[in-house]
């Protein structure tokens, strides 16, 4: 018998991980809009956005401008991507209620994405840790490149695990393990979180999913049954790093209307309204012309492949 908790927490990275990796820029409007009617699905925490330099991501561009048009309720938790201590400074102003602190384990990754290596940005999280002593801004260290990296490969557990170690000592609130490539399997994710468990006993961990292999939601029950109750998604499963070499559009995020579908029949809570999650996704693929990337967008669920018998069946 699966060993399920009660409920879990879902982020939804659209606004962020989605937009970065698109081929055009959405107006400012047309995000802040997205945003809200995320924001409507029941879900309690939205990466909205990353305070990174503008040449870096050029589609996200107008973070600053996208944080004032938002409108912001008081049962979401407005999240925001920061590479270092410069990001942190223009997101507190912005007013977000927490950031993420990026740090890539893979040396190579790190300097293609934010040229410095990871002791330097790990050194930057502790500066951002400082920036938010005496606030009410929570800070998550989110931990790219965990499990697999496109110019290393295969990351070893210890790498990851001290990159764990130096955030957790810093002082940061949550640590995020990313499948960035979207090649982690269960077994690798179950000893990964163990391990992690072990070393640091009640620490606040997620998961940050990619489904290029396919084992995105198992790896979520693996996560699940290690103690993890916080999992990123994409609505529409779209995502992806910006520093990816050419070839490697498919590593997607995991379409957060999957996960809630699993999530809601396997009955853990995830305080999202499913129908509606459903119905924003419906939309979110017309507005940005995606076509069906995932299984619910696909039909893929009991009730809409019943329903499709039943109609076929009637005379």
């Amino acid at each position: 018998m699966l060993d399920l908790p009660d409920s879990v927490h879902v982020v939804e990275m659209l606004p962020r991980d989605g937009f970065q990796r698109l081929d055009r820029f959405v107006p400012t409007d047309e995000k802040a809009s997205i945003i809200d009617d995320l924001a409507t699905t029941g879900v309690d925490e939205i990466e909205f956005t990353s305070f990174t330099h503008p040449k870096a991501v050029p589609n996200l561009r107008d973070a600053d401008e996208v944080a004032r048009r938002i409108t912001r309720r008081d049962d979401v938790t407005y999240r925001a991507l920061v590479p270092n201590a410069v990001g942190m400074e223009r997101a507190l102003d912005a007013g977000v209620d927490k950031v993420n602190a990026l740090v890539t384990v893979s040396e190579s990754y790190s300097r293609k994405n934010q040229s410095m290596s990871t002791s330097e940005i790990l050194d930057e999280v502790e500066q951002i840790v400082d920036l938010a002593a005496g606030t009410d801004v929570l800070v998550e260290a989110g931990i790219g490149t965990s499990f697999y990296c496109p110019y290393e490969g295969r990351i070893p557990q210890e790498r990851t695990l001290e990159v764990v170690d130096r955030v957790v000592e810093a002082g940061v609130d949550e640590v995020t393990l990313a499948t960035t490539m979207g090649l982690a399997n269960p077994v690798q994710v179950d000893a990964m979180f163990t391990e992690v468990f072990d070393r640091h006993p009640g620490v606040d961990a997620g998961l940050h999913l990619h489904d290029t292999n396919g084992m995105s939601l198992a790896n979520t029950l693996a996560a699940m049954q290690c103690g993890v109750d916080r999992f990123d998604a994409s609505v529409c499963g779209l995502g992806g790093g910006v520093v990816l070499p050419e070839g490697l559009s498919g590593v997607g995020n995991t379409p957060t209307e999957d996960l809630a579908h699993m999530l809601t029949e396997t009955g853990v809570d995830t305080g999202l309204d499913f129908e509606r999650t459903e119905a924003v996704a419906h939309s979110i693929s017309d507005r940005l012309d995606l076509g069906a990337t995932s299984h619910v967008l696909m039909g893929g669920t009991a009730r809409r492949v019943l329903d499709t018998v039943a109609s076929d069946a009637e005379p």
